[in-house]
């Protein structure tokens, strides 16, 4: 009997540390996404706009990054993906020396090979990419077929449908993000204007007629992280505005993960897509919906009426999906499946 007690003791502790080292999901929707997410997701419709986004990828094919863009070229193939949106952290540790930086070769154009990855990619600079050149990373939109950077932030209005646009507006949040005095810690080659950068902002949300309304930018506003808290300087600056102007979403990276947030009484959905490579534990705070450490991205369909944003793994397994209505309170507005 003794000598049965030591491997079962061991096969138990073995048994836990497995359980330990399996990323978990938190967040309020949890149950609610387990429990529909036995079968296939629906397909997107091929008529929609569709895309990918990912974030903090930049690291030569290792931590993942190969992995996960394997997967995103099948899952844009599948759902037809027209562009792919990067939330920055696009070059580590240090983003690029210039246009013919060998990182541009060795974390880009080697890496996203896919066809369904050959469309534009629009662009955000992260943190990581302030610790180089930023012009180089602006310049490289003339040298690249599919890079766009066409500034530090821009924005671009999209068809939906034949009635129906979309206007993304892709910020610069290092300005916006950090104290003045950490203006030292980055390279001095781009602009460091958040007064100017908010006033355009605001015009641009202001002056637009579309019906869906996106930002995106490298700092997430709300986060549950083992790293990072709330950026209150985004919270004070960034959401009145969004409240303000209809801003459906917010998508970031900087947290390497995947999440999904949306404070109570919010208008808008706020989320996390940065774990194309390194990933880094998360945790639950009252604003989760979501929340999982895994190599990753998302994929996102935009209608007329709802935008489904689904998370997949390196493995392209779905884990997560949500619905965002058009304007909050409407008719889709409600529990997940359940809006049609």
């Amino acid at each position: 009997m003794t000598s049965l007690r030591l491997p079962l003791a061991l096969l138990s502790a073995l048994a836990l540390l497995w359980a330990c080292g399996t990323p978990q999901p938190v967040g309020q929707r949890v149950p609610d996404y387990e429990a529909l997410a036995s079968g296939e997701p629906a397909p997107f419709d091929s008529t929609a706009l569709n895309y990918l986004i990912v974030g903090d990828w930049g690291r030569n094919g290792f931590f993942n990054q190969a992995e996960v863009a394997e997967s995103m070229g099948v899952i844009g193939e599948r759902v037809r993906s027209k562009f792919t949106i990067s939330t920055g952290d696009n070059f580590y540790l240090s983003g690029v020396t210039g246009v013919d930086d060998v990182k541009w070769d060795r974390s880009f154009e080697r890496i996203y090979t896919a066809p369904a990855l050959q469309s534009r990619w629009y662009v955000t600079l992260g943190n990581h990419d302030w610790q180089g050149n930023v012009p180089a990373q602006i310049a490289y939109t003339e040298t690249s077929d599919r890079w766009y950077l066409p500034a530090q932030y821009y924005a671009e209005t999209l068809a939906v449908d034949d009635e129906t646009r979309a206007l993304f507006v892709f910020l610069d949040t290092n300005p916006l993000a950090y104290p003045e005095d950490y203006r030292r810690r980055f390279s001095d080659t781009g602009d460091w204007d958040h007064d100017g950068q908010l006033e355009w902002l605001e015009r641009t949300l202001e002056n637009s007629d579309a019906a869906w309304k996106i930002v995106v930018g490298h700092h997430p506003i709300y986060v549950g992280s083992t790293a990072y808290s709330d950026n209150e300087r985004l919270v004070e600056r960034l959401v009145p505005l969004f409240e303000q102007y209809g801003v459906q979403a917010y998508f970031a990276g900087h947290d390497h993960n995947l999440q999904h947030h949306r404070p109570e009484g919010s208008t808008v959905d706020y989320f996390v897509s940065g774990a194309g490579s390194l990933t880094r534990e998360v945790v639950e705070t009252p604003n989760t919906l979501f929340a999982l450490r895994v190599p990753g991205f998302m994929a996102v369909s935009m209608t007329r009426s709802r935008m489904t944003v689904q998370g997949y793994d390196e493995d392209r397994r779905l884990v997560y999906e949500a619905d965002v209505p058009l304007r909050r309170g409407a008719r889709l507005d409600l529990p997940f499946g359940l809006g049609e």
